[in-house]
């Protein structure tokens, strides 16, 4: 839509996509800092050392979605297809770095793993929903062309591209809204307090699944059923999108299970 920073003054130096990914992260470390020490009751030089695993981990995010989205695009064409990044392939790699670092580097003595999971889940959605404002404005990850008034036309970017002159759906603006919703209703309802990661992984997976329905852009393949005119269905995102409900659905009952044994135990005590 508008990819670049300001281009007539710094020219095509500063993309927005980059930018906005920028600012996300840095919402979620604020986040994650300030909710660490508040709510975690963590001291501050316990919270940047979390916020430096959480640095590293991002990096480690990067790196497996570049991987992951080039396997199910190499898969697709035939051959090796390298280049895009997907948030799903980075959310896979950037947590399983951070629950390794957490369990074997973070040596702290009022260390709770599934709480602080808990905290940095609500910043990943925070920096998620940035991040996808970040797409609409570069013109990728968007939807497929629409006769209704939900329609946008893309001037420039992949979107224009695809689909010069014609209004598709902004998926990415659909999903941004739905972040910020996300993480408004995850930061402050006290009735999933403890929960928060599985509620966001069935929340959010429900969510890919049906958002994956009218996305226009290349999604890959792995073992499609259903070919449209634009993409093969179960898409590879759909596929792990379903991986995370039912994992949240797991981890929810275990959790309640573990929570109600402890509750036993302090009644009988």
């Amino acid at each position: 839509m508008y990819p670049y920073l300001l281009p007539e003054i710094f020219g095509h130096t500063i993309p927005l996509y980059d930018f906005m990914i920028g600012v996300g992260i840095l919402a979620m470390l604020f986040f994650v800092a300030q909710r660490s020490e508040k709510i975690d009751q963590r001291t501050r030089k316990q919270s940047n050392r979390l916020l430096v695993l959480l640095c590293v981990s991002s990096l480690c995010a990067l790196l497996s979605s570049f991987i992951i989205d080039g396997i199910f695009h190499s898969i697709k064409q035939g051959e090796p297809t390298f280049g895009t990044i997907s948030f799903l392939g980075g959310l896979i790699g950037g947590l399983a770095c951070l629950l390794a670092m957490l369990k074997f580097i973070y040596k702290e003595p009022n260390k709770d793993i599934k709480q602080t999971m808990n905290t940095i889940i609500i910043g990943v959605v925070l920096a998620h929903a940035f991040g996808r404002i970040g797409c609409f404005l570069a013109g990728c990850c968007y939807g497929i062309p629409t006769d209704s008034f939900l329609g946008v036309v893309f001037p420039f970017g992949h979107a224009h591209e695809a689909f010069p002159d014609t209004k598709i759906f902004p998926t990415q603006l659909f999903e941004a809204l739905f972040l910020f919703g996300l993480f408004a209703f995850m930061s402050n309802a006290k009735k999933i307090r403890g929960f928060e990661v599985e509620f966001y992984l069935i929340s959010y997976g429900i969510w890919r699944i049906m958002i994956e329905l009218i996305r226009g852009d290349d999604r890959g393949s792995f073992i499609g059923f259903i070919t449209t005119e634009y993409n093969v269905f179960p898409t590879p995102s759909q596929y792990i999108s379903l991986l995370m409900v039912l994992g949240g659905m797991f981890l929810w009952f275990r959790t309640r299970k573990r929570i109600h044994a402890d509750q036993t135990q302090n009644i009988s005590q």
